[in-house]
């Protein structure tokens, strides 16, 4: 039978409570909140270092209930005892083992602000808590053994190879460590099941020495064994199977299926994918063979979408866009891209096909057909591009192909022209950035190279075209709160003059991704009537204070920019400068960007401001 004399005395004490009530008193609250009686200041002494004092202050409860003040003298006596343990462990955590802790309470009565002279119940307490430390000598760390049982195989662990600070101060934090980084190790030479046992530590009081053993159970040495997807729909397996780093019967490695993991991710054809060994390690003779089974989630593999754009100096503009990212099962992707603007209408078809004769590289092939028309040059293209990109490291890429360009050009100077290209695109990507579109720490790199061959205006043309830029990024706070960001460009055009090159391919500079407070194309020299002509260099740079307040977000920037008929760059134009104030907020699809600029060295044919408004940030 269950007890239930808890249950009558609470229904006692409700009795009770509501025969002691009045109707007077029914919105009079039963207890009153007790008073604080007294109010005290706290001080630690004698311990090692500054370091350690602050981080006393920060954990004992006496200091941080010291504004609340305690209700007694009695009861800010039991606080402080209490924190004495506190302190101990913290000695010992830097390797004093002998250590001793003396708490002082002294009080004096102060008169009260209101009621007769005298009066206890107006009288409160000023107290002093005082924490005297004795940290002893420390403690020399003498042993640490890490003994393994393992089934199979004979893994060895060296403490002090780990970091153990064997034969030095006995500090806990870098004995922790040395455990994990074992149990890493242990774990990576294939017991993937290890385990740390409980540690023991021996202190010799009187030799100020510790002696320290972790025990580890390897559990069975294991190898990979068969692969099994659960889930796929219209996915291939054999696509996927060109991702795997290991074969059947190679040591095991959790690194490896991680990082299977991450490259199934990164294909973007599933929501969610988890790459797993069994949860508990098959019977048998070491070693044992780990089934591994992939669990995924196909997402919609077709993509819609739709974006606007402004900018003052090209006015509004709409995207729409379309993506299929697996045509036959093996992630080939299909997009398609149609821009309507007032100056630029776009349509665009592109196809990648990855992992395409070898790991890490993607066929890719594209055509887009343009009608452009702006105060450079108005001009209908017709391009048709095929290579290869292949992925040397997580964070290099490179990639060549081949390019066919025809582009009907009307100029104001030269009238009607006709182009006819032939290229060879090569390029050199380096991105360590955190972050697509809103970057706030690391840096960018990308190299374009492209010689050309053809006829420019009935005419043989040749040259070739460099054109480098790349960014960095300065997390200030290390929280993204305030970010320092900074870019630069430089390209040249390698021909007989600027004459012999298209105004299509020529270099330019000016816009939002550009020099801000600049049109699109107006940073360098302009023709008698002040239209842009372009040049064979061009020399850019930019800078700008990044921070962010929760969804909301403000920007300050600087852009310079420069742009001349020579291969290199001469600054006879000078150099445009401008600066501007943006806005961002932050969406779940990235910051949503708005730059007003201002051109400080402006011309007359520059207008007072630019306003661009975009997703993503300027760079």
């Amino acid at each position: 039978m269950s007890d239930s004399r808890p249950l009558l005395r609470s229904m006692l004490l409700l009795t009770l409570l509501g025969a002691c009530a009045s109707d007077e008193g029914l919105n009079e609250p039963l207890f009153e909140a007790p008073e604080t009686a007294v109010s005290y200041e706290a001080e630690i002494i004698g311990l090692p270092d500054e370091e350690m004092t602050e981080l006393a202050e920060t954990a004992l409860a006496t200091f941080q209930r010291q504004d609340d003040g305690a209700q007694s003298l009695a009861f800010l006596k039991r606080r402080a005892q209490s924190d004495v343990a506190t302190v101990t462990k913290l000695l010992r955590s830097r390797g004093y083992y002998n250590g001793s802790t003396e708490v002082t309470v002294t009080s004096e009565p102060v008169e009260g602000d209101g009621g007769n002279e005298g009066d206890d119940a107006d009288e409160k307490t000023d107290a002093m808590v005082l924490f005297e430390v004795t940290p002893g000598e420390p403690f020399t760390l003498t042993r640490h053994d890490m003994p393994v049982t393992a089934r199979g195989g004979d893994p060895a662990l060296d403490a002090a190879a780990f970091g153990s600070p064997v034969g030095t101060v006995a500090e806990a934090a870098p004995i922790v460590d040395a455990e994990t980084r074992a149990l890493a190790d242990l774990r990576g030479q294939g017991y993937p099941y290890a385990e740390k046992g409980k540690r023991r530590a021996v202190a010799d009081l009187e030799a100020l020495e510790l002696e320290v053993s972790t025990p580890f159970d390897a559990g069975p040495l294991s190898v990979f064994g068969d692969i099994t997807f659960v889930g796929l729909e219209d996915v291939r397996e054999d696509y996927l199977l060109t991702y795997l780093d290991w074969e059947a019967g190679q040591t095991f490695s959790r690194e490896e299926l991680r990082n299977f993991q991450d490259e199934l991710l990164a294909t973007d054809l599933f929501k969610t994918v988890t790459v797993l060994p069994p949860q508990k390690p098959p019977e048998g003779d070491a070693p044992v063979a780990l089934p591994v089974t992939v669990t995924a989630e196909e997402r919609e593999p077709r993509t819609v979408s739709a974006a606007l754009r402004f900018n003052t100096d090209r006015g509004p503009s709409v995207l729409f866009g379309f993506e299929h990212r697996n045509l036959y099962g093996a992630n080939e992707t299909f997009n398609a891209e149609a821009e309507a603007g007032l100056e630029v209408q776009r349509l665009s078809f592109g196809y990648r096909e990855p992992q395409y004769l070898r790991d890490g590289q993607d066929f890719v092939a594209g055509l887009t057909l343009s009608r452009e028309k702006d105060d450079a040059f108005d001009a209908l293209t017709a391009s048709l591009t095929a290579g290869f990109t292949r992925r040397l490291s997580p964070f290099w890429t490179v990639g060549a192909g081949g390019l066919l360009e025809a582009s009907l050009i009307d100029d104001i100077e030269t009238g009607d022209t006709e182009s006819f290209l032939g290229g060879i695109p090569l390029f050199a990507e380096y991105d360590g950035s955190d972050d697509l579109l809103n970057p706030t720490k690391g840096q960018r790199f990308r190299a374009d190279i492209t010689p050309f061959a053809g006829l420019f205006d009935s005419e043989f043309a040749g040259f070739g075209v460099f054109d480098a830029q790349g960014s960095t990024y300065y997390d200030v706070t290390d929280e993204g709160k305030w970010v320092l960001a900074a870019r630069g460009r430089i390209g040249t055009i390698l021909s007989e003059d600027l004459e012999t090159v298209p105004q299509t391919r020529r270099l330019y500079a000016g816009g939002g991704g550009s020099v801000r407070g600049f049109e699109q194309r107006f940073v360098g020299p302009l023709d008698a009537v002040g239209d842009p002509v372009g040049g064979r260099s061009v020399l850019e740079l930019g800078g700008e204070v990044r921070a962010r307040f929760g969804d909301l977000g403000g920007v300050v920037f600087v852009d310079a920019g420069s742009v001349a008929t020579d291969i290199y760059p001469s600054f006879e134009e000078g150099i445009q400068v401008a600066a501007g104030l943006g806005f961002r907020f932050f969406s779940p699809a990235g910051p949503i960007r708005v730059d007003v600029a201002f051109p400080v060295n402006g011309r007359a044919v520059d207008d007072t401001f630019q306003l661009f408004f975009s997703i993503g940030q300027a760079f």
